[in-house]
């Protein structure tokens, strides 16, 4: 007899809180850091990690790990809900035009054809080409229609703005940890956290220089 097995629970946030070392010997080039880079150790939560100094002079929330734990998995739950919602309209755009497309086929040309005798039984044929000219021409809005339909198809990486981000560590988090997130931009009003967050955002690498930025 098989007993259904739950999926191992994610990892516990309160270990955050242990995961906390040192600096290693980065050397002094980085005008942002102190001088002396034993007053830094290096806090992890999640996949992100921020260089925390000391007297911890940009504010940093230990208790708020599970609240950056919640939003994240909202965001994922967005991400994923948008995706599967742009994908049925689109499924639903070509079936309506595969539709009208047969029943225009099906429909009998008699009527064009019975047009275009009547005209040349009245020898007004050079004519109405003349007249047309002053009509707008179908042909000519087609390739519009079908760029502004394809930019219409394209669904954009949601853009993230997360304002007092001190440390930049929830931002961080967001660009390490979900799948298909945009731009995060981290704002806060101190210059010391916009510096601590540009600080961070380097020390996480490739991928968060790339998704991350910080203003003030």
């Amino acid at each position: 007899l098989s007993v259904f097995q739950p999926p191992p629970p994610p990892p516990s946030p309160g270990e955050a809180k242990a995961k906390i070392r040192k600096i290693p010997d980065m050397g002094s080039d980085d005008k942002t850091m102190s001088s002396s880079l034993n007053d830094y150790t290096i806090i992890k939560e999640g996949e992100a990690e921020i260089l925390m100094h000391a007297k911890n002079e940009v504010f940093y929330n230990k208790t708020q790990v599970n609240n950056r734990d919640i939003s994240i998995a909202v965001l994922r739950t967005f991400i994923s809900k948008r995706k599967q919602e742009h994908e049925a309209m689109l499924s639903g755009r070509t079936k309506t035009a595969q539709k009208i497309s047969g029943e225009n086929a099906s429909e009998p040309e008699a009527p064009a054809e019975s047009a275009l005798h009547n005209e040349k039984s009245n020898g007004e044929c050079e004519e109405s080409e003349d007249i047309s000219h002053d009509e707008p021409c179908s042909i000519s809005e087609e390739p519009a229609k079908t760029s502004e339909g394809k930019g219409r198809g394209e669904l954009k990486l949601p853009r993230v703005l997360e304002a007092l981000s001190a440390s930049g560590l929830r931002a961080l988090r967001y660009a390490r940890e979900i799948e298909g997130i945009g731009q995060v931009v981290a704002l806060d009003n101190d210059k010391v956290s916009v510096e601590a967050c540009r600080r961070n955002i380097k020390f996480n690498g490739s991928v968060a220089c790339s998704k991350v930025e910080s203003h003030l």
